[in-house]
This record gives C-alpha cells, structure tokens and sequence, in this order.
C-alpha cells in the first residue's frame, strides 16, 4: 500500500511539473498560436504532442524523481531529472543518465540495492547513487537475480546460467549448467554393425582403444557440468532460474515451430538498392512457439519436464493441422496435448514452494500450478 502511495505521488509530482514544462520557450513565445487540426497536423502524431513520461523512479533518498521524456520534435526520448518540490525538469546528458537509477531491476532485500541488466551487462546500483559494474563482456548477459543472501549473483549468458560473487572474492565467475543439443547417433545397417563387431574382435589394438575411450569419457562425465539436452535444433533456454538451495535450476525451453509459414515483407528502399526481407511472424492461426519448462537437479544431474497434463486435451476438430504431436523430449505424448506456455517460476526463500503460471496456446485458459521440482508433477491451485 505504501508502495502505491508514492507511486502516484510521483506521477502526481510528475505530471504538476511537466505539463507546464512543456511550454518551452519556443512555446511560449508561440503563446498565441493555434494548432490547426489539419489531417496533416494529426499525422505528425509524436512530433506534434511528443510521449508521455515514463519509467518514473526515485533516488535513494527520495528527494528527486527521474523519468524518461520524449518531447515534440524530438527524435528519442532523454532521461529527466526534478526536485521532490517540483520546478523545470532537467535533461540529463548520455553519462549523467547512466548513472541515475535504472526504471526496472531486481532489489536486494534490504531494498539498498537495485541488479539489472543494461546493454548486456550486469549491473548494480545502490541508494547512494554508485554504481557498479559486475560484467563488461562482448557476450551478451541476462535475467540478473540475486543468490546466497544477496552476496552473489546469477544471469544467463549464451544459453547458461552463470553464479558470480558481488564482493569479488573467491571464484570469480561459475558455470552451473551445459545446456547442449541432443547428440544424434548415426545410425548403422546391420552389416555396419557386424563389421565393426568383428573389427573388435579380431583386432585386439582396436578393442583396446574403444576401452580407453569409454574410460576417458566415464571419467570426464564424473567432472563435467550438470548437463541438460535439448530435444531438439528448434529448442533453446531463453531463461534459467538457480533454486535457493542451489539444488536445482529452472529452465524455460522456446521451441520454434517447425510447420509454420513466416510472412515474407519486401523492403524495397533500402542502403544497397536491391529489395530486401524484412523479418515477419506467423499468421495468426498458425502454429505459434511453445514455452516448455524443465528442472535440472545440479547435484544428480537428472532432469524432468514440468508436467501439463492440467490442460484439458484438444479435440480432434479443434486442432490446427499444423499442431505438434510430440513431447518435450521427442517421444510420443498424449492424444492431441493441448498446447501451454509456462512461465518462470515463483520460488520461496526456503525453496519449498514453487508456483508458476501456463497459458493456453490460444490465450483461452490461465492456471497457477505448484511444482515438485523432483519430479515434475504439478497442481492446480488457481484458475
């Protein structure tokens, strides 16, 4: 509640100070001067009334209150600065507004410090105004939360979830996870196979060097990362989420659909001078992409799907020709599963509770189901 109360103080505050802002001095000298209503007036649209102000938050001490400002005329939108007692926003320069606090982030418990992600690097500000950053890498790094009592950090970089100490000390940057495709064995013909059967044994140096290899690879399996296989090319882990127990890591799997068609737009002004494609999406109707969620135990390494059986199944006559028929992990699911998109979970501090949401692929249902996290198996708590 006291969280709302300030947040429209602020806008109160806001808004007290910038409309009157608006009139600039070039405005004000054209005090007198009418805006034609003209389909030409109306179609400049931003240029003619700018944005509204947005992304409000306060300084540590809450005596200054900063937003971004796109204003008539403007080609971008700048980040403002004003008092707490109101007078003229002030228009903070590129290195002035990194270091004003960030619109949208993740606070420590003790609220003194704010952890955000800003053009792919990790970054944390505290209620003094310093700021600090955690990475500085051409890779691009993510979904920054933080760890062991606010004293390390995670963020997913490349696919992998990453544990980085604040303080610096120790190690300074742990991999968690290998998130890898599923590696496809070529498949031999029985004659193949019969070959290689016999090449072994009656060549006793090539028997022996398959025998050293599978001891070199029984014991670097002992040592490598807890592993985690996607299904397929299609899938990747757009976000991964450590437990606070460390004993598990959440994982939200994008599956791009494999049948649906995209829209081809043609660019035909373009800096070559030959038409080129400009990116489009699937057709509404189409198949859309799927949001899967899998748990990967660090300390065993096994892995599971977040069970969707809640879902009520399609009938035959509702589902789109182009729909899938498979499981998460390539095997054959049940008739016709209707297609969910999860959610990252909610976890509490102890890591004893895990609730997450899923959607129906049409936007028709929403569920709340808790998750065990060894196996899977969720329930439904809220429709």
């Amino acid at each position: 509640m006291q969280r709302i109360s300030s947040t429209v103080a602020g806008l109160f505050l806001l808004f007290a100070v910038a409309v009157p802002s608006a009139r600039s001095p070039s405005a004000q000298s054209a005090k007198g001067a009418r805006v034609e209503m003209t389909v030409d007036s109306i179609m400049r649209g931003p240029d003619l009334v700018g944005y509204p102000p947005s992304g409000l938050r306060w300084s540590g001490d809450s005596r200054k209150l900063y937003f971004d400002w796109r204003k008539p005329g403007e080609k971008e939108s700048s980040t403002y600065v004003v008092d707490r007692g109101g007078g003229e926003p002030r228009k903070l320069s590129e290195a002035d507004a990194k270091n004003a606090p960030p619109a949208v982030g993740r606070w420590d418990k003790a609220k003194k410090r704010i952890l955000f992600a800003d053009a792919g690097d990790i970054v944390i500000f505290d209620t003094t105004g310093v700021r600090r950053q955690i990475t500085k890498t051409a890779a691009g790094e993510g979904n920054p939360r933080w760890a062991r009592s606010d004293t390390h950090v995670t963020y997913v970089s490349g696919g992998n979830l990453f544990l980085v100490p604040v303080d610096g000390s120790g190690t300074l940057v742990t991999q968690l996870t290998d998130v890898i495709q599923k590696k496809q064995d070529p498949k031999l013909t029985e004659s193949q196979k019969f070959i290689k059967e016999e090449e072994q044994k009656l060549i006793e140096a090539v028997r022996e060097r398959a025998e050293e290899r599978q001891k070199r690879e029984d014991k670097a399996k002992k040592e490598r990362l807890p592993q985690f296989e996607l299904a397929s090319p299609q899938q990747s882990a757009s976000d991964l989420m450590l437990s606070p127990d460390e004993t598990y890591t959440y994982i939200v799997v994008s599956e791009r659909p494999g049948g649906a068609k995209t829209t081809v737009i043609p660019n035909y002004v373009t800096e070559t001078g030959y038409t080129e494609d400009i990116p489009g999406r699937t057709n509404v109707g189409d198949t859309q992409d799927r949001r899967l969620l899998a748990i990967l135990n660090l300390k065993t390494g096994k892995s599971v799907w977040a069970d969707g059986s809640f879902a009520p199944p399609v009938s035959a006559t509702e589902k789109p020709a182009a729909a899938g028929t498979t499981a998460p992990d390539g095997k054959p699911g049940r008739a016709a599963e209707r297609e969910i998109r999860w959610s990252t979970p909610s976890i509490s501090d102890d890591g004893k509770l895990v609730v997450a949401s899923a959607r129906s692929s049409d936007n028709k249902d929403r569920w709340f189901v808790t998750l065990d996290p060894e196996t899977g198996k969720s329930k439904v708590i809220d429709t």
